[in-house]
């Protein structure tokens, strides 16, 4: 059976999940700035909770944006880190397809009876600051099966608003969408979900098995805004 490590740092939240022969295992904190801390600890934990060598795992998955640059940074360095030196392939995935997976996955375990599922069509906004938001479009459908509407994309605030209203979402997920919302009929404006590496693990597995694995020197983060404007960000919060 395929051992794959999961890791998602693009938010405030920090996670890993490890898939193998012996069972699944996972690590969730949400620690703003403890990125750095908490990746390698809960990787080693999830290892040792299912006695996996780390030389046997078999392929990673990691969240690859938008979202934090300095958490995407921190846990794509790990997945590098050990790519590189276990020379196995790595699958990246949208943070955001994650946060509609990890939305999907909790409010189903909520609903009573299997039937009271729906098709959905779920839309995630996170703000960017400097009156930008990443966004990103999703249905998903009653087998709770993701497929994206669009692709990911970086909006001003008018341009989000009227996107919102032409997708017409039953859902809006995500730290942005309380800041467009008002006005709009949705049935749901969740602020604070946030992605799960147990999420991007079960849209990893099947990736994986498909043959979408790539080497990790193939994989580039998706900032949706040039590193220069995070530099600029970076420098005025230092001052």
């Amino acid at each position: 059976m395929t051992s794959i490590l999961a890791i998602e740092t693009s938010t405030d939240s920090c996670s890993v999940a490890l898939h193998s022969a012996s069972g699944d295992a996972f690590r969730y904190a949400q620690e703003p700035r403890s990125h750095t801390q908490l990746v390698m600890k809960m990787i080693n934990e999830v290892l040792l909770e299912l006695s996996v060598e780390v030389n046997k795992l078999d392929a990673l998955s990691v969240s690859v944006g938008p979202g934090s640059f300095t958490g995407l940074r921190i846990g794509f360095a790990a997945a590098q880190g050990l790519a590189f030196g276990l020379d196995i392939p790595v699958v990246p995935v949208s943070s955001l397809e994650v946060m509609v997976a990890t939305y999907t996955r909790t409010m189903r375990a909520n609903a009573l009876p299997a039937e009271s599922y729906v098709s959905q069509r779920v839309m995630v906004v996170l703000d960017a600051r400097m009156g930008e938001f990443n966004c990103g479009c999703y249905d998903v459908d009653f087998d709770g099966q993701i497929s994206t509407c669009h692709d990911d994309r970086l909006l001003k605030a008018e341009d989000a608003i009227k996107w919102l209203q032409e997708l017409s979402p039953n859902a809006i997920i995500g730290d942005g969408g309380k800041l467009l919302s008002s006005g709009g009929e949705w049935s749901e404006l969740l602020t604070h979900v946030y992605p799960n590496a147990v999420d991007l693990l079960g849209i990893a597995l099947p990736k994986y098995n498909k043959g979408e694995g790539k080497a990790i020197s193939a994989i580039d983060l998706v900032y949706l805004r040039g590193t220069e404007a995070w530099q600029k960000r970076k420098r005025i919060r230092e001052a």
